[in-house]
């Protein structure tokens, strides 16, 4: 009888289980973006509707990410499971860009 070592034993396949996490990393810092867009709304009454241009901009992105990322995480998946997977670097940059238009929104508001 010959026994079956455990590093000649097939390996189960990848289910992709790393991007999923990716998947959920992008929408903790979703949440954590829109959650400073909204603390910029107790900005509006001494500084008026305007201080609230780059938050609802910034706001705007983030839906647009994170529908984008629901919508392409199927995808992904697959892509993953092929070994195919490249970087969603279009949606980190557009998170980067979103916690930059609320950076320059806080400075206008110092600064003004």
């Amino acid at each position: 009888m010959t026994s079956v070592r455990s590093e000649d034993a097939p390996k189960p396949p990848d289910k992709g289980l790393q991007s999923e996490r990716t998947s959920l990393s992008f929408v903790r810092t979703s949440l954590s973006i829109l959650g400073l867009a909204a603390a910029c709304l107790r900005w509006m009454p001494p500084f008026g509707a305007v201080a609230l241009i780059g938050p609802a901009l910034a706001a705007l992105l983030i839906v647009g990410v994170t529908i984008h990322e629901r919508r392409s995480r199927p995808a992904r998946l697959a892509l993953f499971a092929t070994e195919k997977a490249a970087p969603a670097l279009g949606m980190g940059a557009v998170l980067a860009v979103s916690l930059l238009l609320l950076s320059a929104s806080g400075l206008w508001i110092l600064l003004k």
